[in-house]
């Protein structure tokens, strides 16, 4: 597992992840409905903050030579999303998480417990877990998705699973 910075967005990367977080937000309107989920600025920001996250890690791996496939902004009805990875390249399949660094909640990432990424992980999945910043550089934690170690949220009411960054700081710490 290795902590790296990322690169910077421009404001051009904001103003086309806005536009597809605006056009994509209907689609996932009843997905959150149906875990009581019901602010749709905060679903918009979620899917924002994502696609913004996706070309911070892209960019990272394009700069270290991996050549990744082009990020897919296509806009798809609920009934054809899936747990695919975000970014592609010819070796690894990388899953990108993000979470605000702002929260009133420790940093986390949740996943849902019947994706195959926490079940049954390939050897070419990749975690890119990222921490937005606002005003600092923000980074990521990547990660062979086979390593990661999943808990339970805190808020048991959630069915799903989770990192949290403090786990990860503790597991750098003791390979160090």
């Amino acid at each position: 597992m290795k902590k790296l910075k990322l690169p910077p967005v421009s404001k051009y990367d904001k103003e086309l992840c806005q536009l597809f977080a605006d056009n994509c937000v209907s689609t996932n309107e009843d997905e959150y409905a149906r875990r009581n989920q019901h602010n749709v600025s905060k679903l918009r920001s979620d899917i924002y903050n994502g696609k913004l996250a996706e070309i911070m890690v892209y960019t990272l791996f394009f700069k270290k030579g991996a050549k990744p496939f082009p990020i897919d902004f296509l806009i798809y009805d609920s009934k054809n999303k899936s747990f695919d990875a975000d970014i592609h390249t010819r070796a690894k399949n990388i899953h990108v998480k993000s979470c605000q660094d702002d929260g009133p909640f420790p940093n986390s990432w949740l996943f849902q417990p019947w994706d195959d990424l926490v079940s049954n992980p390939s050897e070419k999945d990749i975690l890119a877990l990222v921490v937005m910043r606002k005003g600092k550089p923000s980074y990521c934690y990547l990660m062979d998705a086979k390593d990661a170690t999943y808990g339970d949220p805190v808020k048991k009411s959630l069915n799903k699973k989770v990192i949290y960054e403090e786990e990860l700081q503790c597991q750098l710490i003791k390979k160090h």
